[in-house]
């Protein structure tokens, strides 16, 4: 668009005109600035008619319109995949181009989806008579055993052998047949923790624990947690996708086989994942009676065990052994290894729980909601010029203006002291492990909110320069950690309309979180995970909210993964919203203790999933999934909508709940049956397992579609899986060659 002059058309008059119309009150210079404002409109909408010609630079309600042009046919915007129906219009004469290949309908799955693809021509894997005159060197007729690595693949998505012919269909599970296109996806996400190298104000590492037989755990927590590939960036496939450009789990052969050529010097074929740049998995030491921290060098890397030397060959100096699939560290016998810090990459389904992962627009909504009146529209609280805000960081020293301390406690105390009516913001800058010293006494981190106070704990990146130094923080790349109770006092006078509020925001928390009998006005939880160990479960509660005031409290959980919860007294209300409350070791059998208890407070539960048994006041929820069943002690207020609510629950009026929905009508052994198949059916429901929380494919459809948008029950609703999975479905048949069939193989 053109830039328009203030008074142009006037400015185009001879002067003789203007000076009597100035003697005249300028009656012809008004109507001319009217005249002009239609103009600007005329111009600004001739030049976004040129702009709605491009789908680059069109309107949003231009797309369909271009889409429709090209013959496209409408798909589902997925947000959280980053799937848009602009880019879907505009990549399809590429797609065309290439219609009824391979490849792209790799890259039609990966754009339409956002998961990760494999697509394999299963009929150029069939064992077939050759010709002399076209001899398939690749896939063999007998598969070579002496490669354990290339058996390793059997079965998967890279399987690299020969198969007979399967009759079956690709709707009925047939794998390998003449007319059968099969598209393997990973559904879990790859999450890279920490990043450049030590000594570098960049530097981040995750804190290992050495357990009772002496191994140390990648899993901060303690748990067995496989690693898992870092995908490659790819802008176009121009070739098939290998194991290195998917994220899924790291095979110990896979990393051997790269450590192993390392030793021997080999430099051809190229290391796949212990590569010179951007590796997989770094894993630094420090030795007991050294300040140094050492790097284990890839040479000195072996997979699963520690092999004997061969006579005469000296074992590296800091050898390891690694198990990638349970995320286990084991030194040789007699390195005094006094502490470990890896960067490595872990599985997830989502954006949920304590991650790495970008938190700033979410962070930013809700300062704004804590801003109220206060600040100005779209203004986070946060984001005012009279912020305190420090950093923590365990791996630097102190800066000479102590805006730097060394541990979360330290700051704390410092905010502790000021008055009451500040805003805070301390910034955990590293995703290391703080717990006290060994041999303490086990002191929990006191918290005091006094009236009209916000306090922001956050784990991101904070300018260590002081010159860059200001209220601004990058909620991203850390998860911060930390061992032992944290208690949260509310110090307002009874009589306040403001108690002050904490929000919390990317910390994994190996303790409970107590809010101790005051008058607190707000607690929030955002992208947080609560557990105790390495059960994940916390006796008797993760998260507690005392007896004895706190009545105009609210306590809202958001993307979090929290043990169990329990409200002592009445306060205002409980919110949940996209989170996962309950699991842990245990969780397959037995009777669970109540994972949410507030038997005197309303309770909001939205789109998330409770694995334990619910017991509250009243209850608004929608596209949650009660596993274990709920009670509601009022059920006169309040609904229950799009849920899955077993049998035994008392509840408020529900609407369209299942298993209700689909026995309505039915007679007793019907019902029987329908309860029977309609529950949930989970990939795990320990803490650390890469699937925890996540449906299986198995799971009825009507759990995994039973939501009000159409998408899962429970805490991944936000995912949006079932509209992904349609938006392939309904594009495969333009783009597979006449004859040929697909099946969708979900690897994770």
């Amino acid at each position: 668009m053109s830039q328009l002059t203030p008074e142009r058309l006037y400015a185009l008059l001879p002067a003789f005109h203007r000076v009597r119309d100035a003697e005249q009150g300028e009656p012809l210079r008004t109507l001319l600035q009217v005249i002009e404002t239609e103009l600007e409109r005329v111009e600004s909408d001739i030049a976004g008619l040129y702009d709605n010609w491009f789908i680059e630079t069109c309107d949003e309600w231009v797309v369909p319109y271009i889409g429709d042009l090209l013959g496209v046919r409408p798909i589902r915007p997925i947000v959280s995949a980053g799937v848009s129906t602009r880019a879907y219009v505009a990549n399809t004469i590429a797609y065309r181009r290439r219609k009824g290949t391979a490849l792209v309908l790799e890259q039609l799955a990966n754009d339409l989806t956002g998961w990760p693809a494999h697509v394999v021509e299963s009929f150029q894997r069939l064992t077939t008579t050759q010709h002399v005159n076209h001899v398939r060197v690749v896939p063999t007729a007998t598969a070579g055993l002496r490669d354990a690595a290339a058996a390793e693949w059997a079965g998967g998505a890279f399987d690299p052998f020969s198969h007979t012919a399967d009759m079956r269909s690709a709707a009925r599970g047939g794998r390998h047949a003449i007319t059968h296109v099969a598209l393997y996806l990973w559904r879990l996400r790859s999450y890279r923790m920490g990043g450049g190298d030590p000594g570098e104000d960049a530097a981040d590492a995750v804190s290992a624990r050495r357990d009772a037989g002496g191994d140390w755990r990648v899993h901060p927590v303690g748990c067995d947690a496989p690693l898992f590939n870092l995908p490659r960036t790819e802008t176009a496939i121009t070739q098939a996708s290998a194991e290195e450009d998917v994220p899924g789990r790291l095979r110990a052969l896979a990393l051997h086989a790269d450590a192993d050529r390392s030793r021997r010097g080999v430099q051809m074929p190229a290391p796949r994942f212990l590569t010179d740049r951007d590796p997989v998995l770094r894993v630094f030491v420090r030795l007991a009676g050294s300040a140094a921290t050492l790097e284990v060098p890839r040479d000195a890397m072996f997979a699963c065990r520690l092999p004997q030397p061969r006579p005469g060959e000296p074992l590296p100096a800091l050898a390891m052994a690694i198990d990638p699939q349970r995320g286990r560290i084991r030194f040789a016998d007699g390195l005094p290894v006094d502490a470990v810090w890896t960067q490595h990459s872990y599985g997830f389904s989502g954006d949920l729980g304590g991650g790495p992962y970008d938190r700033n627009a979410a962070l930013r909504t809700l300062g704004v909601a804590l801003a109220g009146s206060a600040a100005g529209v779209g203004e986070a609280v946060f984001d005012a010029p009279d912020v305190w805000q420090v950093g923590v960081s365990h791996l630097l020293a102190d800066d000479e203006q102590g805006r730097v301390f060394s541990s979360l406690r330290e700051a704390v105390a410092v905010w502790n002291t000021l008055a009451a009516g500040r805003t805070g913001v301390i910034v955990i800058m590293d995703s290391a492990s703080e717990q006290d010293a060994p041999g303490a006494p086990a002191l929990p981190l006191e918290i005091r909110i006094g009236e009209r106070s916000r306090l922001l704990i956050v784990a991101g990146g904070w300018p260590r320069d002081p010159v860059s130094r200001s209220a601004t923080f990058d909620a991203s790349g850390v998860r911060a950690h930390l061992i032992g109770d944290v208690v949260i006092h509310g110090t307002a006078p009874a009589e306040t309309s403001d108690g002050g509020a904490c929000v919390i925001n990317g910390l994994l928390l190996e303790g409970r979180l107590d809010v101790a009998a005051g008058h607190l006005g707000q607690l929030v939880l955002s992208h947080c995970s609560v557990v105790d160990g390495v059960d994940g479960v916390a006796a008797p509660s993760a998260l507690t909210v005392q007896a004895g005031g706190n009545a105009q409290m609210a306590l809202r959980i958001e993307r979090s993964i929290c043990a169990s919860v329990a409200v002592a007294g009445p306060i205002r209300t409980v919110s949940m919203v996209d989170s996962l409350i309950g699991g842990g070791k245990g969780a397959q059998a037995g009777p669970r203790a109540p994972c949410l208890v507030a038997l005197d407070t309303p309770a909001t539960l939205l789109r998330s999933t409770f694995f334990g048994p619910v017991n509250v006041q009243s209850l608004s929820a929608s596209d949650c999934i009660f596993a274990e069943g709920v009670q509601a002690a009022r059920r006169q207020t309040g609904c229950v909508r799009f849920s899955y609510v077993p049998s035994g629950s008392a509840v408020p009026r529900r609407y369209r709940c299942q298993p209700d929905l689909e026995i309505a009508g039915r007679g007793a052994a019907l019902r029987a049956e329908i309860r029977a198949s309609l529950r949930p059916l989970f990939v795990s429901r320990e803490y650390g397992d890469p699937g925890f929380g996540q449906l299986e494919t198995r799971c009825a459809v009507q759990l995994r579609t039973g939501a009000e948008s159409g998408a899962e029950m429970g805490a991944f609703e936000f995912l949006h899986q079932p509209q992904r999975e349609a938006n392939l479905r309904g594009a495969l048949d333009e783009y597979l060659r006449f004859g040929l069939e697909a099946s969708l193989i979900f690897v994770t």
